[in-house]
């Protein structure tokens, strides 16, 4: 019975191994008041993007944003485009991953001239980047009417990084004079090789083969105590 149970221990240890790390905060540009929203939202074809700094190998899997929301607008239906692109010298560079998602969202509260704070946060394809420099691109497609939600800006970032491309081809920065950039972060993983980051069990994938395990060496140890009797 003593080895039973050293040996499902043991199968447990190396199956909760295998289970992902909780997600944590890897780079944040942080909400510090009311300090306005950016035309970058607003306009017509437009992309915002925002510089980021990893300082180890990171497994990317959310992104959160906050932006000024007019008090009429309803968010339900709004999808936003996003890629994680290379540093091309203070502007982004080539796309390393992309896609489009359902943001969920929550409300903050009342700022002045009708809007409501509110943090949207994207559940994107999780890609793995070493440390480096990096950006974060982010376009909405809403069926709510133009002028209804506006990319918060913060004096706390890094003061010099912050672009936006709406309707051409060219990263202009003219939303980031004088202030600090974009209020976004980057969640995930840190510390994260290659490797191991391919050889990941999801969480849904890994319980029920825990389950298995479990069952399989007790039917095992059952078998034992019966030629034993």
């Amino acid at each position: 019975m003593r080895t039973m149970g050293k040996t499902l221990l043991a199968a447990a240890v190396v199956i909760a191994g295998s289970l992902p790390v909780s997600a944590t905060t890897l780079f944040s540009n942080p909400f510090d008041g009311e300090r306005g929203g950016s035309c970058t939202f607003e306009c017509r074809d437009a992309i915002g993007a925002e510089n980021f700094t990893l300082t180890d190998n990171s497994l990317i899997e959310t992104v959160s944003f906050d932006a000024y929301l007019s008090n009429w607008a309803n968010p339900i239906g709004m999808t936003v485009s996003w890629s994680l692109m290379s540093d091309d010298g203070a502007k982004p560079g080539s796309v390393l991953a992309s896609g489009t998602a359902a943001p969920t969202h929550q409300k903050r509260g009342q700022v002045p001239d009708n809007f409501t704070h509110v943090t949207f946060t994207l559940d994107i394809v999780d890609t793995l980047l070493g440390a480096g420099e990096y950006w974060l691109t982010l376009a909405v497609d809403t069926p709510m009417a133009d002028h209804a939600v506006y990319w918060a800006r913060t004096r706390s970032g890094d003061m010099i990084n912050s672009r936006s491309m709406d309707g051409g081809a060219t990263w202009d920065q003219r939303y980031a004079r004088s202030w600090g950039g974009f209020v976004f972060s980057v969640d995930g993983q840190s510390g994260v090789a290659p490797a191991a980051a391919a050889a990941a069990v999801p969480l849904p994938a890994a319980l029920p083969m825990l389950g298995l395990g479990v069952g399989v060496l007790a039917a095992a140890g059952a078998r034992r105590r019966r030629r034993r009797a």
